[in-house]
């Protein structure tokens, strides 16, 4: 077992191919200049760095020591190490300087700068002085079957934290029947944004807004007559989480599924969801609705690409509708809507969360690691949801708990960065509906299975490959996945 675990901890070369995912986009002064449309893509397909690993089985590990009486304030003077990746850190230090003020904590914070992920990876198997870390949840599975991580399920308050938590959560964090972490943030990445400014000029109102894929899709050439040069920025960015993404949050949009939630069989087939969305991107590619030169952008690009005000529709981040609504970054602000949930959601749920590493350490120890990971990531010790109301405050990044979600200063919070303060409670009904792509993230090939998919998308788009062999890779790559992993 312990070869095993140490094989698979090897191989954190799996995710240094990949860019991290998930995390807010950072703050920057966007460059907003009209999109120059090409001919031709500019783009080749990425040859991901991966190499597969070997199948690891659960760790069962044993509960620490739960002292009493003491509330979430440390019991000894071991230091807590917190690790986290570059986003806003100013704002997390703060944070943990205050845990540390108010209950004479011991928590040292650092930012992690470079390939997080591959970074992570070797200071668990190494196990190095780690206790607190970010994690988005395909990160979280794979930590959890090396046995590197303690899950939530550990924490004395643990019933106090699902019952706080939404349902749809709870299951996408959830992993064999453990809750895996504590909620850092959510958002809906692939959730249509709208230049309301440039479809009100070419004749459209919200009455006109499609419900479904294939209605947007079709409503793009009326667009198009009107003269929208390119109606649509599509998510088909060169980023790990970008065209492959895009294709699992629109299988999922559509009814479908990848790969089942728990079994993770592949689902995929022609005459289904994926086959359906597949066609339309080779339809609205070979007929020049889009700037094929959007398969080279990195997310920043993407994002200043839909900001310039030069496109009508785009999937992006929910949280990025403060930006967009805001004048000092947005020139379309005060006019970026949102296609509502009318019976289909838009994206799908991208989220992160806090993990306990389970390296070496007395039990007491491990019990000041659970209070401060509980006070930071669920409720401090005024009974507060601090961190995570800071958060929907700071950045709009919503929360797995219902204190947060359904707390005033939220309500507040969001009105004011929609274009339509009014449109607050079908943003929150677009994201209780919003699906988790559980099939091809709670898994231990993910890594494996994104990096393959994103280059699949870019070589079916460029090459002008067929529908069906196309989704018969798919399909076959996940058989592949699950006999290597011995997954059934």
């Amino acid at each position: 077992m312990k070869k095993k675990i140490l094989w698979l901890g090897l191989s954190f070369l799996l995710v240094a191919a990949l860019v991290l995912t998930a995390c807010p986009a950072p703050v920057v002064e966007p460059v907003v200049e009209p999109v120059e449309p090409v001919v031709e893509p500019v783009v080749e397909p990425v040859e991901p760095v991966v190499e597969p690993v070997e199948p690891v089985e659960p760790v069962v590990v044993a509960k620490p020591l739960l002292l009493e009486g003491q509330g979430l304030a440390p019991a000894t003077n071991e230091t807590v190490v917190f690790r986290g990746w570059a986003y806003k850190t100013h704002i997390v230090e703060d944070n943990a300087q205050r845990y540390n003020t108010s209950l004479e904590g011991n928590v040292e914070y650092a930012t992690i700068t470079g390939d997080y992920p591959a970074l992570m990876e070797m200071s668990l198997v190494a196990a190095a002085p780690l206790d607190i870390l970010y994690a988005n949840p395909f990160m979280a599975v794979r930590y959890f079957e090396g046995g590197w991580i303690l899950p939530a399920e550990d924490l004395p308050n643990i019933d106090a934290i699902k019952a706080d938590m939404y349902p749809h959560m709870l299951d996408a964090w959830s992993h064999k029947g453990n809750l895996l972490g504590l909620s850092y943030f959510i958002s809906i990445r692939g959730m249509i944004h709208v230049n309301l400014m440039k479809y009100n000029e070419l004749g459209f109102t919200e009455a006109d807004y499609p419900t479904t894929w294939d209605e947007l899709y079709d409503q793009l050439y009326e667009l198009r007559e009107e003269g929208a040069l390119y109606p649509i920025l599509p998510h088909w960015f060169a980023e790990w989480f970008g065209v492959n993404w895009a294709f699992l949050f629109e299988v999922l949009n559509r009814g479908g599924r990848t790969a089942d939630p728990e079994t993770h069989a592949p689902l995929v087939t022609v005459d289904g969801p994926a086959g359906d969305t597949l066609r339309d991107w080779k339809r609205i590619w070979n007929d020049g609705l889009i700037p094929k030169d959007v398969l080279g952008y990195n997310e920043m690009e993407y994002m200043e690409a839909w900001a310039s005000g030069e496109f009508v529709f785009s999937p992006q981040q929910i949280y990025d509708l403060k930006r967009f609504n805001d004048p000092v970054y947005s020139p379309i602000a005060g006019y970026n809507d949102f296609l509502p949930y009318v019976g289909q959601s838009w994206g799908f749920i991208d989220s992160a969360m806090y993990l306990m590493t389970n390296r070496p350490r007395t039990p007491e120890h491990t019990e000041d690691v659970m209070r401060f990971a509980s006070w930071y990531g669920f409720q401090d010790h005024l009974g507060e949801t601090f961190v995570g109301l800071r958060w929907m405050e700071e950045s709009m990044l919503f929360s797995a708990y219902k204190s947060v979600m359904e707390h005033p200063d939220t309500k507040a919070a969001i009105e004011v960065s929609l274009s339509n303060p009014d449109k607050y409670e079908a943003l929150l009904e677009l994201y209780g509906n919003t699906p988790h792509a559980k099939g091809v993230i709670n898994v231990i090939w993910a890594p494996e299975f994104n990096a393959w998919l994103m280059e699949t998308m870019q070589k079916f788009l460029v090459d002008n490959l067929p529908v069906n062999e196309t989704i018969e890779a798919i399909r076959l790559k996940i058989i592949e996945l699950n006999d290597f992993y011995g997954i059934s």
